[in-house]
Formats: structure tokens, sequence, C-alpha cells
């Protein structure tokens, strides 16, 4: 049953896309929508964010009060089209908090203005700037959620297929299939308040205008090497259009015998993690991270 702050988000944000809806926005209102969404979630004073250079491209790093062990790099969402480290400041601040990581945000390119792979180079060059400051790489996360789980998952498999073994991925409400066939588009077209079929069209395009949908480097679903990916969780909300990429990427995972925590939440939004604070669930979910990834750090591989 859905908590009573996840029914009253859900209004609120019926509200706030119906009003976006009738402006017809452009790219420029929906960024500067997207910047706005990270408020909904509650601030944290407990976590120190610092604005660094990350391989030549800016992030925010989040650092709890005590850090341990194992370190995060977050690709924030928004189809990578939208988005930005300081939309996704407080969900990685409530992340860094829970888990005793740091969390780096990191500003990769956007689309249409950088296509891909901008974004992968830039995620690529994240991770080698993090090895080169001396962190383990098995004590490193790639995390991502919405259009960032796809950085995060192909960048994953990239280092995988390399011979380098991580900590794990984390991936909130995925998006990793690019075809836009799945199921749930029809059967939550309803239900979810923040994303759709029709949404989804021009950002696939924005981010892969050759309509190379079905390559495994923008769709990484269909990659060909998830056996040799380390621990993953990945949460998804069952009322969310994208929820079948969630599914899909957990199931070629355990068919592959990787170790998944695949965990869906009723009737909350798309990337409810960001309402970190606001909303019950999103506590439990990215509770539920810092206690896996705990685990999986404290874990040899």
């Amino acid at each position: 049953m859905a908590s009573a702050a996840a029914e009253k988000l859900d209004a609120e944000l019926r509200a706030w896309t119906a009003s976006m809806t009738d402006q017809n926005p452009t790219i420029e209102d929906l960024r500067a929508g997207g910047e706005g969404m990270g408020n909904f979630g509650a601030e944290r004073t407990d976590v120190k964010v610092e604005q660094i250079d990350m391989g030549g491209r800016r992030a925010l790093a989040h650092i709890p009060e005590q850090v341990g062990s194992g370190v995060i790099l977050h690709l924030h969402g928004g189809g990578l089209s939208l988005g930005s480290p300081e939309s996704h400041t407080r969900l990685a601040a409530h992340l860094a908090a829970r888990s005793g990581m740091t969390v780096y945000n990191l500003d990769y390119r956007l689309a249409p203005e950088n296509p891909f792979p901008a974004g992968l180079d830039d995620t690529a060059a994240a991770f080698r700037w993090l090895v080169e400051q001396g962190v383990p790489t098995e004590q490193l996360f790639l995390s991502g959620d919405s259009g960032g789980a796809a950085l995060a998952l192909t960048t994953l498999m990239d280092q995988a297929r390399d011979g380098v073994r991580l900590a794990g991925g984390i991936f909130m409400s995925p998006w990793a299939d690019f075809r836009l066939t799945s199921g749930s588009y029809d059967s939550n077209a309803t239900s979810d308040v923040m994303c759709s079929h029709p949404m989804m069209v021009p950002l696939r395009q924005n981010y892969c205008p050759t309509g190379d949908y079905e390559n495994p480097r923008v769709s990484p679903a269909f990659a060909g090497d998830f056996a040799g990916l380390p621990p993953l969780i990945v949460q998804a909300s069952a009322a969310e259009v994208l929820v079948d990429d969630a599914r899909l990427i957990a199931r070629r995972a355990e068919e592959a015998g990787v170790n998944v925590s695949y965990q869906e939440f009723d009737v909350v939004p798309h990337v409810f993690q960001l309402f970190a604070g606001n909303l019950p669930e999103a506590d439990e979910a990215l509770q539920a991270i810092a206690d896996w990834a705990g685990r999986v750090a404290a874990t040899p591989a």
C-alpha cells in the first residue's frame, strides 16, 4: 500500500506535468523544469558538497561526515537530454549519508548538442580519474538513474570486458532498451506520471540521431556480456513505463549468473528516490541500496 506522502506526491506531480504539457515546452523549458524536480527531496546538512573536475568534466562530490570504504560514481537521469549534478544533489547527499560513501555526481555532456557516445566518453574519463586518484576498482560502484543508468550499465560492461572488476552497479528506474517496445509503455501509460512513450521518442532521437537503437552500447539491455558483471541492485516502480527495462536487466543478469537484488515499489513515480526525506518509499529504497553496497564492499570478489 502506498504511503499518504506518495499519494500526495502523485497529485502534485500530475498537476506539474499537466502545466508543462499545456505550455508545449521547449528543451530549455524541460531542462528548467528538470532542475526543479530535485527540490522535491529534503536537504541534508550532514553532507559536504564540493565542486571538482573529473577527467575534464565538472562534478559534485558529496562527502558524508563519516567516510567508510567504497565510492559511488553516479550518472544523473533526465533522458540524457536533461538534468545535472544540481538536480540530483539531494538524492546523492541522501545516498552518501546513508552509505558512508562519497558520491560523485558527474556533469556529463547532454544531447542533442552532444549525442551518443559523448556521455559514455565522459563517464569513462571520470572512471579513469577515480582510478588515478587511487580508488581501488573493487571498491568503486557505478550508479545511474533513468537515462544515466544506460551510461552506468554500458560502462560497467566495458570494464568487465576489459577484465576490470568493480564493486557493483546501482540502477534506479533504468532506461536500457531504446527501442521503446516494452509492454509497460502501454500497461502503465496512465499510472506513470513522469514518463510516457511520446515523451521518450524525442529523447532517444536526441541521444541517438542515427536511429541505431539496437546497438548494445545504446541499449545495454541487449549487450551480450552480462556474465562478467559484478553484483547489481535494480530498483523500479511497478507503475512506471520503464519497469520492463528494469525487469529485463535483472532477468538477463540473473540468467548469466550475476548476483542481483531486484526491488519493485508500488504507486511511486519514476526515480522516486529523488524525493528522499519527504517520501518514505524513497528513504526505504536508498537505505536498501546503502545496506546492499555496504555488504558488497565488505565481501571479497
